[in-house]
């Protein structure tokens, strides 16, 4: 047998399987799969590497069966004793890697539940807050990801998170629970609540704070519960896939979900049934570069739907159509991370049929260093029109102006501390918020 062949076969089985188990915290079948691209491509050049080395025992072999010098036979005894013999070594490599070999030929996906999750703790300090914001050490949030094991083509993914309300209360929320069925990489169908398929940091960055490369979220992209202005999350049916072009992929997502309701200045996305019959319709579609641009991804999205606003006693206090179209680009490679995004808003009073106008976006930049150090800046804005229903009905329905300037320090691959200065000039207030920020946010 071809030592070479044999060792270079079963170097690749494991590498491979070992790609594919590699990034607990996300799923395979989530919208970024370029950084599970590249880890394959890396275990590949691993994999050449050590072919060249087995080549390189080989010919040693070759050379060690050859005639030896009389020279030094008198010795080769003395020295058998203590040192392994090339083939010794070579056939202790070759036991090695059939056992690994062996055992990549099996199912490795174990049954059971696999669950993950995150917890980060942090410290803020501010200036000129608002009445009622807090400063001090508190608990972040616990989040625990689940993605049970049900067959080759049904797919699941619930998380649940608990975190702290300013008064101290523990809340539970099932931020997701979505099931699917992957009819191949070109489509797979989803039933539940999942995060709104637009934009990039919607789709890239979920709940754990150790994922995401800033502490705060961009204002115009909060959690509904936390105040954001837009509908990030929807239940209903999602259908997503994608297509290679070459070393390009092209990804679509299309979903039809219930529509968003506003009540106590809050989105509420409505996860126990639609108020208002008016479902929301959606899509978005993300074109990811190969070769030479590697890491760059540009995209498009949109949705349409009628959003209810309710007042203190649940009584209807306006209707508004929402339209909203956004683009996005982000490139993450060579240690860069640019991602820009930017939506446009025109919403319709279906009161008196007046049209309404707004804007909101953001570019961040951040550099690693080590593979440890991250310096980062974002700066967003929203420029939205305070006559229009939908945001006059939110708390944070306000125009806003944002610089954050961070630091993040890769502890260990599954831990990271983040220190995070931002100034906040909100339209509303009149005086701008600074705020001082320290997060220590672990996966596991």
């Amino acid at each position: 047998m071809n030592v070479v062949r044999q060792v270079s076969h079963a170097i690749a089985s494991a590498a491979f399987v070992a790609a594919l188990s590699l990034g607990p915290c996300t799923p395979a079948w989530s919208a970024d799969t370029a950084q599970l691209e590249r880890r394959l491509d890396d275990s590949l050049r691993l994999i050449e590497a050590l072919t060249s080395r087995l080549e390189q025992l080989e010919k040693q072999l070759g050379a060690t069966r050859a005639p030896a010098d009389t020279s030094v036979a008198s010795v080769a005894p003395a020295r058998a004793a203590s040192t392994p013999t090339p083939d010794a070594r070579l056939e202790e490599v070759e036991r090695t890697l059939g056992q690994l070999a062996a055992s990549n030929s099996r199912d490795l996906r174990e049954p059971g539940l696999p669950l993950h999750g995150f917890v980060d703790v942090g410290l803020v300090g501010s200036r000129a807050a608002l009445p009622g914001q807090r400063d001090g050490f508190a608990v972040g949030s616990l989040d625990f990801y689940l993605t049970p094991e049900l067959g080759p083509h049904v797919k699941t993914l619930v998380e649940l998170n608990f975190g702290i309300t300013d008064r101290g209360d523990t809340e539970a929320d099932l931020e997701r629970a979505q099931i699917g069925y992957a009819f191949s990489d070109a489509l797979t169908v989803w039933l539940g609540r999942f995060h709104t398929p637009f934009g990039y940091w919607n789709m890239a960055f979920h709940h754990g704070a150790q994922l995401q490369p800033s502490i705060l979220r961009p204002r115009l992209l909060d959690f509904e519960d936390d105040g954001g202005i837009l509908p990030v999350h929807t239940t209903g049916a999602w259908a997503n896939g994608s297509v290679r072009l070459g070393s390009d992929r092209l990804v679509y997502n299309l979903y039809l979900g219930n529509g968003t309701r506003i009540a106590n200045g809050q989105l509420n996305p409505n996860p126990g049934g639609d108020d208002n019959g008016n479902k929301v319709l959606g899509f978005g579609v993300n074109y990811r570069f190969g070769a030479a641009l590697d890491g760059f991804t540009v995209g498009v999205s949109g949705l349409r739907q009628s959003v209810n606003a309710y007042d203190a006693n649940d009584a209807l206090t306006s209707r508004t159509r929402l339209l909203l179209l956004g683009a996005h680009a982000a490139y993450d490679n060579d240690g860069w991370e640019l991602i820009g995004e930017y939506y446009r808003l025109r919403n319709r009073d279906l009161g008196d049929g007046a049209s309404h106008g707004s804007w909101t976006g953001y570019a961040h930049i951040g550099r690693t260093f080590d593979d440890r150090w991250m310096p980062y800046y974002r700066f967003e804005k929203a420029a939205l029109d305070q006559t229009d229903n939908y945001f006059l009905a939110q708390t944070n329905g306000r125009s806003y102006r944002r610089h954050v300037l961070g630091l993040r320090y890769n502890a260990d691959p599954r831990a990271a501390v983040k220190l995070e200065l931002n100034r906040t000039d909100d339209a509303g207030i009149g005086h701008a918020i600074d705020q001082f920020r320290l997060q220590y946010a672990v996966s596991f």
